[in-house]
């Protein structure tokens, strides 16, 4: 009578585990991901030169969102992209672009 629950139990763990795998890589690209764009943006700011290219990768990212239809993502990423573009102008504020920031580690 024992053996049974035990069987049942170890079944639904290896049925959770099988099922949980495939999210894994999900969660680790989105991460990378977000650890890019910081990175392109910390970048920025030090540097307007690479702002070009934070731009055109952070316009590829938000090509992606608006492809999958993320579009709470998408928004982020132009809001993100429009700061870059401030910095480019130097009339930028560094408070708002780290709550985009947060707001596309939560969102994207």
């Amino acid at each position: 009578m024992i053996i049974y629950p035990v069987q049942k139990n170890k079944f639904l763990f290896v049925l959770f585990i099988y099922l949980s795998i495939p999210l894994i890589p999900l969660t680790a690209n989105e991460s990378r991901d977000f650890l890019v764009i910081d990175r392109l943006v910390k970048s920025c700011y030090r540097d307007i030169k690479s702002c070009n290219k934070a731009l055109l990768k952070i316009n590829n990212y938000q090509k992606n969102a608006a492809i999958n239809k993320k579009f709470s993502c998408q928004t982020r990423l132009l809001g993100l992209e429009a700061n870059l573009i401030k910095v480019t102008n130097s009339n930028f504020k560094r408070k708002e672009v780290k709550n985009i920031l947060d707001a596309i580690k939560k969102y994207c």
